[in-house]
C-alpha cells in the first residue's frame, strides 16, 4: 500500500511538471526556480514511473525539459491500447474513422521511434482489428524488439488473425506469452521450443489450433500454462509436453479430439473446466489419468460416468492430491447412490485427501421455477452405501444456492454416513449475484 501511495505522488508530480515544463519564472521579488528534483532521478527509476502512465502521456512528457526530450525512447514498457483514445464499437463511423486514424498514426510513430538498442522488456498491444495491414505491422515491429513479455489482445469479434512467423532471435528472451484470438497454425506450434528456450508462462484466451496435422505444445521451461476457451477443429489431439509445469488451466470451448498431457510430473495445481463442451467420456478419464500427481484439483462439470468404475484398479490414484474442489459436476441423471458411488471412487483413491469442497454439485438448482414443487416430507433413504476410510479428510464444504425438493439434506446425510470422520459445513452462495 506504502508503494502504490508513492507511486501515485510521483505521477502527480509528474502530470503537475507537464502542465508547466520549463518552470523558469520568477515572481516579483521571490526566489529563484524551484528546484526540479524529479529529474535528477536515474533512467531506470524515471522509466518505472513512465510504466504507470498511459503512452500517449509518456511521450508527452519529452516537453518538460531536456532531460525528459528523449526519455521516453528508451522506456522498456510498449503499450499500445485503443481506449486512450476512447475508441469502441459503440461510437459513429464517422467518427470511429477519425480516432482510429489518430490512433494508428500515434501507434505507428511510436514504434518507429523508439530506441531499438536494447531489449525491450514489455511488449503490450490491445486493440481491435480496424485495419489488419497496421495492426500486423505494429505487432511485427513490438517482436523485432526482443520483448520478455509479450501480450497482443485483440478485442471483439476477430475472424482468422494469424500471428506473424515466430523468428528464434526476436524470441529468445520471452518470459511470459499473452494472446487473444489468435489463429496459431502448425508453425506456432512447431517453433514453440525452439523459438522461446526460456518461456515460463503462457496464456492463450479464445485461441483457435488451426492446420489438419498433429499440433503439440513443447515447452522444456514452462511453468504456467493457462488456456482459456480455446479451440481445435483438426482431427488431431493437442498434445502438451511440459515438464516444467507446476500450474494449468483449461477452459475447453470446442476441442473434436480433445487434449492429451504428456509429462505432468511437476504439476501442483490444476484446473480443468469441460462444461457445456462435447469432450468425450475417455479424453476426461485421459486427462484425470494425468493429473495424478497434483496437490491441488479443481474440476468443472465432470459427470459421474468417467468415475463409475466397476474395477477400481482403473481409476489412477492421486498419491500427493491434498485439496478437491468439484464445481458443477454429477449434473446428469443418475441417482444420488449412484453419484455418491462414483464419487466414493475417487476418494478412495486419494489417500492425503485433507479438504474436499462440492459446489453446485449432484441436483440442479431453480431458485424462480414455477414448476419445480417442494416436498413437505423428507424420506432419507437407506444407507447400504461403504463407508470410505479417508483418514486425513477433516472438512468437507458443500457450497449451494437453493435446495429444492430436500435434495441437499439428502446429499447431507449420505456424506455424513459415508463420511464419518470429516466435518460437513454448508454455505449458501448464489452463483448469479455474487
Amino acid at each position: 500500500m506504502q508503494c502504490e501511495a508513492e507511486n501515485n505522488h510521483v505521477l502527480v508530480v509528474v502530470r503537475a511538471q507537464m502542465m508547466h515544463p520549463e518552470p523558469t519564472m520568477k515572481r516579483a521579488g521571490g526566489p529563484t526556480n524551484a528546484v526540479d528534483r524529479l529529474s535528477a532521478l536515474p533512467d531506470e527509476l524515471l522509466h518505472v514511473i513512465l510504466s504507470f502512465l498511459p503512452a500517449p502521456l509518456v511521450v508527452q512528457t519529452s516537453l518538460l525539459s531536456r532531460r525528459w526530450r528523449r526519455l521516453w525512447r528508451s522506456t522498456p514498457l510498449i503499450k499500445i491500447h485503443e481506449q486512450e483514445f476512447v475508441i469502441s464499437s459503440k461510437i459513429r463511423t464517422n467518427t470511429l474513422e477519425e480516432r482510429w486514424a489518430k490512433f494508428e498514426d500515434f501507434a505507428t510513430n511510436l514504434l518507429l521511434f523508439h530506441d531499438n538498442t536494447s531489449a525491450l522488456g514489455e511488449f503490450r498491444l490491445c486493440c481491435r482489428v480496424h485495419n489488419w495491414r497496421h495492426v500486423d505491422r505494429w505487432i511485427r515491429r513490438g517482436i523485432e524488439y526482443c520483448p520478455s513479455v509479450l501480450q497482443i489482445r485483440l478485442v471483439g469479434y476477430v475472424l482468422g488473425f494469424k500471428l506473424p512467423p515466430m523468428v528464434e532471435s526476436n524470441f529468445c528472451c520471452l518470459k511470459r506469452l499473452h494472446l487473444e484470438h489468435i489463429i496459431l497454425n502448425s508453425h506456432f506450434t512447431g517453433s514453440l521450443c525452439s523459438a522461446c528456450p526460456v518461456l515460463e508462462d503462457m496464456n492463450l484466451d479464445c485461441c483457435e489450433f488451426c492446420d489438419n496435422c498433429p499440433q503439440g505444445i513443447i515447452s522444456p521451461k514452462l511453468n504456467k500454462l493457462v488456456m482459456d476457451l480455446c479451440l481445435n477443429n483438426t482431427l488431431y489431439p493437442l498434445v502438451i509436453t511440459a515438464p516444467s509445469l507446476t500450474y494449468l488451466y483449461i477452459s475447453f470451448q470446442y476441442f473434436r479430439v480433445g487434449i492429451l498431457l504428456c509429462k505432468m510430473d511437476s504439476l501442483v495445481k490444476a484446473e480443468i473446466s469441460v462444461s457445456e463442451t462435447e469432450i468425450s467420456e475417455e479424453t476426461q478419464r485421459n486427462l484425470l489419468g494425468s493429473l495424478c500427481n497434483v496437490t491441488s484439483l479443481e474440476l468443472t462439470g465432470f459427470e459421474a460416468e468417467v468415475m463409475l468404475n466397476d474395477n477400481s484398479k482403473e481409476f489412477p490414484v492421486f498419491h500427493n492430491l491434498q485439496t478437491l474442489v468439484l464445481r458443477s459436476c454429477f449434473l446428469n441423471e443418475y441417482e444420488l447412490t449412484d453419484k455418491l458411488e462414483a464419487l466414493g471412487s475417487f476418494l478412495q483413491n486419494a489417500p492425503c485427501l485433507e479438504k474436499f469442497s462440492l459446489q453446485y454439485c449432484m441436483f440442479y438448482s431453480f431458485s424462480d421455477s414455477d414448476w419445480e414443487i417442494e416436498r413437505k416430507n423428507i424420506t432419507l433413504p437407506r444407507h447400504d452405501g461403504k463407508i470410505l476410510h479417508c483418514q486425513k479428510l477433516k472438512l468437507i464444504e458443500v457450497i449451494y444456492d437453493h435446495d429444492h425438493d430436500h435434495q441437499l439434506i439428502e446429499l447431507v446425510w449420505s456424506l455424513g454416513r459415508r463420511l464419518p470422520d470429516a466435518n460437513i459445513k454448508l454455505n449458501k452462495i448464489d452463483r448469479f449475484h455474487p
